[in-house]
């Protein structure tokens, strides 16, 4: 059984994917040989007459590859073994890479894959002796969520996590599986912000939290006439602590630490956001650690979107659509609070969101993540989806129907969400929560209403119940940016990603793949929708655009604080266009 690495794969499939330096020879390194056998290697030219050889076990149309070791430095026909750390090193030496940022850019990469790689090294001896039951066994919703220890499967350093130690990682990370308190704060009500869907209200939301907490009484005790009691995550207790523009409110009193609850939170698979199995709510936090693209920070603009959606989700003909669709539900964020600074507004680092926790008791078994689901096993390269769908003899024809249910089940409600509504939903693989029968596709949990824009669309066929949602949340997108935003999410970034796991795992052929994919959309295409403009752009588009992971890194972007998120954008070969070509 061949080892895989998961750093090599997420650092090289970013790097070919979005730089067009690589060729692709159907051959193996000579020398290198082993099991299982590969499919060819990838060949990167660099300076002085040197190329990097990359062996490819798997190559997927759809982009992500199954890479594998050793990686050699060619130099005149003469091959060396490298290691991952002197392959990034002699990447960042080649031109295109180094025209994109500064010196201290390329060192700061570097110094990120490292911290990344040395991350998900410890991670997976955390979790090694528990492997079998993680990539073969049914999971609960927060084991799916606590057992995605190797991040983005396409980006240069998936578990870099910035400022955070490995101490705080131990505590916090859900791949250590640990479990911790919420920190209490009192805040003077002149000084709290909230945003509320229809009939809830802020205290509404504590109230459910203090149902959780033993010590409830005392800690109530503790808050002075005026003041209400607000959540705050334990890591971010300690920026609130050290924070100069939260000074003034502690010095005054219009701000006060209460102490820690009792430890029974635990960490998905976003970090921020978290679970308590006996609670009605998850809560998001602003956390201040960078992580793969962004600061994990809320921002104003984007938690009002969550009570405003609830309004416009449960009125008029969104509400009579959702009714028919029984095994699709949105995770409502109807409550968002924080702390107003000085200038009376919401300060980013304070923000919570109270999200829906429909996963309690027996309705969190065979729920997971989708990311989870695709998950390469650092034993053998294959994904957990592939050993699950192997053990229970679903492969061949079977494997192409899994397919299809997937896409009637988790596709279907989003994309008509997007071509009969305007409604854009961010929905990449840690935002598509599976419910599972046996290993089929049941039900799909959307979750992350942040991620939530709109095309015009939305305008014309939701109108009053609108209101002035897209305006406040600043998520009124031009249509062709939000069409092609919205299918790198949905298409490149999770069903892409499903066809190559079933195809790198050998359960069926990545070309009868595509197919069912491309008839499945043309179907809906005749169906005559109201926006076809995704399912067109997707069938009739020579390339797609994918988010650029490595790029963004490079150049050491926020992305959410971006004035024109798609600068990190770049074009891909649409597969379906391709197998549409092959087949004339």
């Amino acid at each position: 059984m061949m080892p895989h690495d998961p750093s090599l794969n997420a650092f090289f499939n970013a790097l070919i994917r979005e730089w067009p330096l690589a060729r692709f020879h159907g051959s193996p390194p000579s020398g290198v040989h082993g099991t299982p056998p590969l499919q060819g290697h990838f060949e990167i030219p660099g300076p002085n007459n040197t190329a990097l050889l990359v062996p490819c076990r798997f190559r997927a149309n759809t982009g992500r590859h199954l890479l594998a070791g050793p990686l050699l430095l060619a130099h005149r026909g003469e091959q060396k073994a490298v290691t991952l750390e002197q392959a990034v090193a002699w990447c960042l030496t080649l031109a295109p890479l180094r025209d994109e940022a500064p010196e201290h850019a390329l060192e700061a990469l570097q110094q990120r894959v490292n911290a990344s790689r040395q991350n998900l090294a410890a991670a997976r001896q955390e979790r090694e002796s528990q492997l079998d039951p993680l990539f073969r066994a049914p999971l609960t919703f927060i084991d799916a969520e606590q057992a995605l220890f190797s991040g983005h499967s396409i980006h240069p350093c998936p578990k870099d996590r910035g400022n955070m130690t490995i101490e705080d990682a131990r505590r916090y990370a859900p791949e250590y599986g640990g479990s911790f308190p919420l920190a209490w704060y009192s805040v003077a009500r002149e000084n709290l912000f909230r945003r509320e869907a229809p009939g809830l209200n802020t205290a509404d939301g504590v109230d459910a939290l203090l149902a959780t907490e033993p010590e409830a009484d005392a800690l109530l005790a503790r808050v002075p006439n005026g003041h209400c009691l607000v959540p705050c995550h334990p890591f971010q207790h300690r920026q609130w602590q050290a924070s100069s523009a939260l000074a003034a409110l502690r010095d005054s009193g219009a701000l006060r630490y209460l102490g820690e609850g009792a430890p029974h939170w635990q960490a998905t698979s976003s970090l921020r956001a978290i679970y308590c199995e006996s609670a009605p709510w998850m809560l998001k936090f602003s956390l201040s650690v960078w992580l793969t693209n962004s600061l994990r920070h809320l921002y104003p603009e984007e938690v009002v979107r969550g009570a405003e959606l609830c309004r416009v989700l449960n009125s008029g003909p969104v509400r009579e659509w959702l009714q028919g669709r029984p095994r699709f539900e949105i995770l409502g964020e109807p409550i968002a609070a924080g702390i107003r600074g000085p200038d009376g507004n919401p300060m980013t680092e304070t923000l919570v969101v109270w999200r829906d926790n429909p996963f309690r008791d027996n309705d969190a078994d065979n729920t997971e993540v989708l990311a989870t689901l695709l998950q390469d096993d650092p034993r053998c390269g294959e994904s957990r989806l592939a050993q699950r769908l192997w053990q229970a003899g679903v492969h061949g024809g079977l494997a192409l129907d899994w397919f299809q249910r997937y896409l009637d089940v988790a596709v279907a409600p989003l994309l008509e969400a997007q071509s009969h509504f305007g409604i854009l939903f961010g929905a990449h693989q840690q935002n598509l929560v599976l419910s599972l029968d046996d290993v089929w596709p049941e039900k799909l949990f959307f979750r992350d209403c942040q991620g939530t824009a709109f095309t015009s669309l939305a305008l014309q066929r939701l109108g009053d119940e609108l209101g002035s949602l897209a305006e406040d949340s600043e998520n009124l997108l031009p249509d062709e940016l939000g069409i092609q935003l919205f299918c790198y999410y949905l298409f490149i970034n999770a069903t892409f990603n499903v066809i190559s796991s079933l195809a790198a795992g050998q359960l069926v052929s990545e070309p009868d793949l595509i197919r069912t994919l491309r008839e499945w959309l043309q179907a809906r295409l005749d169906e005559q929708p109201a926006d076809d403009r995704a399912i067109r752009y997707l069938l009739e588009s020579r390339e797609l655009h994918a988010k650029g992971n490595f790029l963004c890194t490079l150049r050491a972007l926020n992305e959410t604080t971006l004035s024109d998120v798609f600068s990190i954008y770049h074009p891909l070969t649409n597969p379906l266009y391709t197998e549409a070509e092959c087949h004339v």
